[in-house]
């Protein structure tokens, strides 16, 4: 019998470095991220590349993308928790904003993850769908309940901004989803949106990582919530005009349909 060769250990390629398969994994989401038109500005230059980062830690330990939602919705709850019970203070409100944009943060990474393993799943869109929708809600519930403990002396009309806030965010959550899933069932394509940098500013009000950093500001109350009323009438503002410019859309993809 003769003797086997000995393996040759210089010629076999050594594994990656876990840092090196971060850095390429980073890199690979940068290359395929979802189309930057009419993305509001925080999303788009601040919390996608968070997200990114997040994703390649995540695929780097193995988690799945339904682990990273739900990691990501225990740091929004926390946060939200340490806002509603705790009483106003510098050092409460800047760990509850904290544990919120690293919620998002990390939000942005369970979609990013999927890309790298999976390519996504219908139950993964349901989870993630439903626990934003959670999320919305009580987020402006948070901010009600701080406010009908901590303000009194306020008046109402701090607690009557956030349960219409609520309804507001809500009602464009739904517009959204259900705008998307319609035109997907239909076979439609969705529409150019503006890239103008006037668009992203004008935008911003609806972005919920800068309604995260404003909760910042909470333990100056008159601040506070006199910034959340603008931050309110902008998003009423905004559902007017992307309900309506939506709705033509459903009515031009029903046209379409007729003709075919």
């Amino acid at each position: 019998m003769s003797a086997e060769s000995p393996v040759d250990v210089a010629a076999v390629p050594p594994e990656p470095s876990a840092l090196a398969r971060y850095r390429a994994d980073i890199a690979a989401l940068a290359a395929h991220q979802k189309s930057s038109r009419g993305a509001p500005p925080y999303s788009l230059l601040i919390n996608r590349p968070l997200g990114r980062r997040f994703a390649a830690l995540a695929h780097l330990v193995g988690l799945t993308p339904n682990q990273v939602s739900l990691i990501s919705f225990g740091f929004t709850a926390a946060g939200l928790l340490v806002f509603a019970v705790m009483s106003p203070s510098w050092p409460q409100s800047i760990l509850a904003t904290a544990l919120l944009v690293l919620g998002y943060a990390i939000d942005s990474a369970d979609g990013q993850l999927a890309r790298l393993t999976t390519g996504g799943s219908l139950a993964g869109e349901w989870l993630d769908h439903t626990l934003d929708s959670v999320k919305l809600g009580v987020f402006h519930g948070a901010i009600l309940v701080s406010a009908y403990r901590f303000d009194a002396d306020l008046g109402v009309w701090p607690q009557v901004t956030a349960l219409a806030f609520g309804m507001v965010a809500a009602t464009l959550f739904l517009i959204f989803i259900l705008t998307d899933q319609l035109r997907r069932g239909a076979g439609g394509a969705a529409p150019e949106r503006p890239q103008a940098w006037w668009f992203m500013v004008l935008n911003a009000p609806t972005d919920y990582g800068v309604q995260c950093l404003w909760m910042v500001m909470r333990p100056s109350s008159t601040v506070f919530f006199g910034g959340y009323a603008l931050l309110a009438l902008a998003n009423l503002g905004y559902l007017g005009v992307s309900g309506r410019s939506r709705f033509r859309q459903m009515q031009q993809i029903d046209r379409e349909r007729v003709r075919r």
